[in-house]
């Protein structure tokens, strides 16, 4: 099967602030896990883009979300684009996913990296009973995918400060496994917080995002 999969344009729909989320059609026999990236390619652009698939496995489009006013001409030119009209994706990759036997997930996302954990707890509503999941949700802006999010995780909480996010980490047993996705900073400092605490290493997996 090949890695490179042409995905046609459907809509995009605004979530809160400058965030949107894209919806292409989903390809016959595309497959993906909850959790893993897509490398976006439009034509006739050189410099092809990662983005996090927000859609869960059984949803009917291929989505992904991100902010678009940062000025980049990529965003910009997703912005305008005409239904039908198509991008590329190579993939899916990274393994930033379920563990097959494991029952007990802490989610901490910040900001837009709440996008694979929109897909993981729909996964695991659909597909994963009994599994436990708590997700945390830092952004002084607002939440994107909040309704959906507390829905479905079983417990969720949505600081909007790095203190009162930072409260929240303490009160975890450290046999859990811990998934952090945000920007570089955000990662990098909560995984040495989480070691400090006691978790051990092989229970964090992260998700930097690729393209901040």
């Amino acid at each position: 099967m090949s890695l490179f999969k042409k995905l046609h344009f459907i809509k995009k729909e605004k979530e809160n602030g400058d965030i949107y989320t894209f919806f292409f059609k989903k390809p016959a026999n595309f497959k993906h896990k909850a959790g893993q990236h897509g490398i976006f390619i439009i034509p006739g652009f050189y410099k092809p883009h990662p983005f996090t698939l927000s859609s869960s496995p059984d949803e009917k489009y291929v989505s992904f979300a991100t902010h678009v006013d940062t000025g980049s001409k990529y965003k910009q030119k997703l912005m305008t684009m005409a239904e039908s009209s198509s991008i590329v994706m190579l993939g899916p990759i990274m393994d930033f996913t379920f563990v097959e036997g494991a029952e007990k997930y802490v989610f901490l996302a910040q900001g837009i990296g709440i996008t694979p954990f929109r897909s993981m707890l729909l996964d695991s509503q659909a597909n994963l009973r009994g599994v436990n999941t708590t997700l945390i949700h830092v952004d002084s802006k607002g939440h994107a995918f909040k309704d959906l999010t507390e829905k479905y995780a079983t417990n969720a909480y949505y600081p909007t400060s790095a203190d009162e996010f930072r409260a929240h980490i303490t009160k975890f047993d450290h046999d859990q496994l811990f998934y952090l996705s945000g920007s570089p900073k955000f990662v990098n400092s909560t995984k040495e917080l989480l070691t400090k605490q006691g978790v051990p290493p092989r229970n964090i997996k992260t998700d930097t995002f690729l393209g901040y």
